[in-house]
């Protein structure tokens, strides 16, 4: 076990069910922490870039012989029939964790494999199967109980949240991320930016979260243009695992909103990255919420560098918006949904569908057909 040095510490916690550990080389330690967690049969689900690659076979190394099979064709987004694939061969090969290796998809994918797990025998623990999480990009799904699958037939993303789920092993090793490309950095970083921003004004978020969300926004707004710019720095990345991971359990408590609503929507419907859609979609949904979200936004300007103004909250709310929109522009994220290929003459139909969103519906400030297709169309 190599030397952490004193500016990476090893960090061990549990929260909610989750034991989180975060450090250099900490892979090394995936197959006895499996096992304490009463885990001898890991099955590993990945995508093809990672599990053909040094970061699957490292992953691999350490599970060691333990392991009972990859699935290695995870997609964005969960399309309904790999969860159900997975979960087959979960019990076909009598696995007892399924580890997530990378982003948000196949962590989601083994969620969502698990999940039917959980149905199909009435308990995911104990002698069941439980999830566990290598997370290579900073998608935070590694520390909720939230998971969402696609019926690519109806174009339709389904959202679950189940406590069961949740991921009972965190593992981040930023030696692990050095190899994820600086635009999936990106989009990832902004993403987890997300979650803290829309903790900030959430019903559901108490002092603590929102406290939590703004020291991992100002981790976030400092780190992710380093990590871009220079993604073989081990520093960047493990700094960028402490804001995520908090960023995460912030919105495992806090919730979400309109902003990720109307991604997962546009997700569904177009296959879009959904850390893209956040950097598109969180500067106008930002906006939206000014009338209710003054105090967020006061709190959030010195970590974006907005200077205070004596015109008021709604003033000084819009310059942060604006702040945040450059902060995304800077990071070569797109700006727009047309620049998906996403038709302006389906904004209307998009909106509508987005009012059947639990997360839409949970926005603080309440949300029309009319104010989500507001925020298409600025978006667009």
């Amino acid at each position: 076990m190599p030397k952490h040095s004193e500016s990476m510490p090893r960090i061990t916690r549990q929260e909610g069910g989750t034991r989180i550990v975060l450090g250099p080389g900490a892979v090394q330690d995936l197959r006895p922490l499996l096992r304490e967690l009463g885990s001898t049969r890991p099955y590993l689900v990945t995508g093809p870039h990672l599990a053909g690659g040094p970061v699957g076979a490292r992953v691999r190394e350490a599970l060691g012989d333990g392991l009972v099979g990859t699935y290695s064709q995870s997609r964005p987004h969960v399309p309904e029939a790999t969860a159900e694939e997975v979960a087959e061969e979960a019990r076909s090969r009598k696995a007892d964790a399924l580890v997530g290796l990378g982003g948000g998809s196949p962590i989601g994918t083994a969620k969502a494999a698990a999940f039917r797990l959980q149905e199909a025998s009435g308990s995911i623990r104990g002698p069941g199967c439980f999830v566990a999480a290598v997370p290579t990009t900073y998608a935070g799904s590694e520390v909720t109980p939230v998971f969402g699958t696609t019926d690519l037939d109806r174009g339709r993303k389904s959202v679950v949240r189940s406590d069961p789920i949740r991921p009972r092993l965190a593992l981040y090793d930023p030696e692990l991320a050095l190899e994820t490309p600086p635009d999936l950095t990106a989009s990832t970083g902004v993403n987890a930016l997300a979650h803290c921003v829309e903790a900030l004004y959430s019903k559901d978020a108490g002092q603590e979260e929102r406290a939590t969300a703004l020291r991992a926004a100002g981790r976030i707004l400092e780190t992710l243009p380093r990590a871009v710019e220079e993604p073989r720095n081990l520093m960047y990345r493990y700094r960028m695992f402490e804001g995520s991971m908090e960023a995460g359990l912030v919105l495992a408590k806090a919730g979400m909103g309109v902003h990720h609503g109307l991604c997962h929507v546009l997700g569904g419907r177009y296959n879009a990255p959904h850390g893209v859609l956040n950097g598109i979609i969180l500067p106008h949904a930002m906006r939206f919420n000014l009338p209710i979200a003054g105090k967020a936004y006061r709190e959030l300007a010195p970590l974006l560098h907005v200077p205070s103004t004596r015109s008021g909250d709604a003033a000084l709310g819009e310059n942060v918006c604006q702040a945040t929109s450059e902060f995304i522009r800077g990071l070569g994220l797109p700006q727009r949904l047309r620049d998906l290929g996403i038709a302006k003459a389906d904004l209307p139909s998009i909106a509508a569908e987005a009012l059947e969103s639990k997360s839409v519906r949970a926005n603080p400030r309440p949300v029309t057909v009319d104010g989500a297709l507001e925020i298409l169309l600025a978006a667009w």
